[in-house]
């Protein structure tokens, strides 16, 4: 029996499911795996359809920079390779910036499943074998294997989509993802919703990173394995970027086998924004999980791009403290610069409790303030695993148009000093609440994804900005929005 007979079987499974899916989908096959035949048989397929991509091995060659070497633009389509180490597809561009294999654009999903990436990483090279933009939602990257790539897949902007069972050998960085920077500031926190960048049931193996992320980037990593590399991201430290805006990390196995290989210290390194890690085991690190504000230290100025240290001058800056506290984008920071710690529990490094620990930017960065350590977050409740776009793909439209209930009774009590807790009645939907949404000053800032919470807390809230309002909304899983309560407005602690 030939190697990797199963796969080839499953993978051409999985196309023909997908094509079954759609009652005006055809298969669309491409004469080879050459470029020239696979973009040919792209630009004949219509929405829906399966691109079939024969077995064999092809090189590919960006043929302008920034341009890539495939593009997917505009079709909401199925890119179907014969299995992993079936179809091979080796990159070769020389070094440049960003060189791309496989480009997907526009507003509609595409689907790209099936195929192995060849690469090779060097410093000066940012090319990606995959990468998504525009205002892309709901595309998926599935059963694929990425070698040797500077980098394996590059969210671009905000697109959301999800990257499963896919594994990554020796790749620079292997899911990067960028936000719409200060929009992505502007946006509420939406922990436990499909908005995001979703990462799962993946291998990684070696490389720089498993993940990169900035500008405002959202992302869920959870359920993968991880030898000799970390998860990783950056925050508002490097040229003219903001930081990561959030981040769900869990239920992941994370080890190291190269003693003292100084590449990886660390299971875990976030620089900024906001987010929950738990569940997550990890081994053989000097450290699992670090945060670190690099603009607290004078050493790091290098790296700081435009923003500069924070040291109670800078005007990008909350200046509540002398020192400057807080960083903008800082850890625990979230719309607006409103306070949203970062939440930990129940993960191990070696067996033992693996708490928070801050390597840079200590005088910034306080536990019980910033974050919290074996504290699980008050009203999260983690997304649907697996993804529902692995049982439904292409994304199937809601069905449900009816809105539900706004909540009712909303009080707010002032617990301490720039602290207000909110409590509300329960809203009612003919499908059931998905969760609510939480408002301050007429602008929504995070969300509620536990249906049976009706309850959030602001902390910290500044006296000299009195009065505020509070107001909260529900949703349901067909994303429709009740009105808002009634507002209440805070005029005095």
């Amino acid at each position: 029996m030939p190697k990797h007979t199963g796969l080839f079987a499953l993978a051409f499974f999985v196309c023909s499911f997908m094509h079954l899916g759609s009652a005006h989908a055809e298969t669309v096959k491409a004469t080879s795996c050459s470029q020239q035949d696979v973009q040919a048989a792209i630009d004949a397929a219509r929405d829906g359809d399966v691109v079939e991509v024969p077995a064999g091995t092809a090189t590919w060659i960006a043929e302008d920079n920034n341009r890539p070497a495939v593009l997917i633009s505009g079709k909401a389509i199925t890119l179907c390779g014969a299995g992993v180490d079936e179809s091979v597809i080796i990159d070769g561009n020389s070094v440049a910036w960003r060189d791309l294999l496989i480009w997907i654009e526009g507003e509609t999903p595409a689907r790209v499943t099936g195929f192995t990436f060849k690469g090779f990483i060097d410093k000066n090279r940012g090319a990606a074998a995959i990468a998504v933009r525009g205002d892309c939602k709901n595309w998926r990257i599935d059963n694929c294997r990425f070698v040797g790539s500077p980098r394996g897949v590059w969210a671009y902007a905000g697109c959301f989509g999800l990257v499963d069972n896919c594994t990554f050998l020796n790749v620079g960085q292997g899911v990067v993802m960028k936000g719409h920077g200060p929009l992505s500031w502007e946006r509420p926190l939406e922990l436990g919703l499909p908005n995001a960048v979703y990462i799962e049931d993946c291998t990684f193996d070696g490389g720089g990173a498993a993940t990169d992320g900035y500008h405002g980037a959202r992302f869920v990593f959870r359920h993968n394995s991880l030898v000799d590399t970390h998860v990783a991201q950056h925050g508002c430290d490097s040229g003219n970027y903001r930081s990561t805006f959030s981040y769900e990390v869990y239920d992941n196995v994370i080890g190291k086998k190269k003693l003292g290989s100084w590449e990886v210290p660390r299971g875990m390194h976030f620089r900024g924004g906001t987010g929950v890690v738990f569940n997550n085991t990890l081994s053989g690190f000097s450290t699992g999980i670090d945060v670190a504000n690099y603009r607290s230290s004078e050493t790091m100025r290098k790296l700081c791009g435009k923003w500069g240290i924070c040291d109670g001058k800078n005007p990008v800056d909350g200046n509540e403290e002398p020192n400057g506290y807080p960083a903008r984008d800082q850890i625990g920071r979230s719309t607006n610069q409103v306070i949203e710690p970062l939440y930990e529990w129940n993960n191990t490094l070696d067996g033992e409790d693996a708490d928070v620990h801050v390597s840079t930017g200590a005088q910034h960065i306080k536990e019980n303030r910033d974050f919290y350590n074996d504290t699980p977050r008050p009203g999260y409740k983690p997304y649907a695993h697996p993804h529902p776009l692995r049982d439904h793909w292409p994304p199937e439209s809601p069905q449900d148009d009816e809105p539900p209930t706004a909540p009712h009774n909303l009080t707010v009590r002032v617990a301490s000093e720039g602290q207000a807790e909110l409590t509300w009645e329960a809203s009612t939907d003919n499908e059931g609440i998905m969760g609510y949404n939480v408002w301050l000053n007429g602008s929504r800032v995070t969300t509620v994804t536990d249906p049976g919470h009706t309850q959030y807390t602001f902390k910290r809230l500044s006296p000299s900005a009195i009065p505020y309002t509070f107001a909260a909304s529900a949703f349901d899983a067909s994303g429709n929005e009740s009105e808002a309560c009634p507002a209440v407005k805070l005029t005095e602690e």
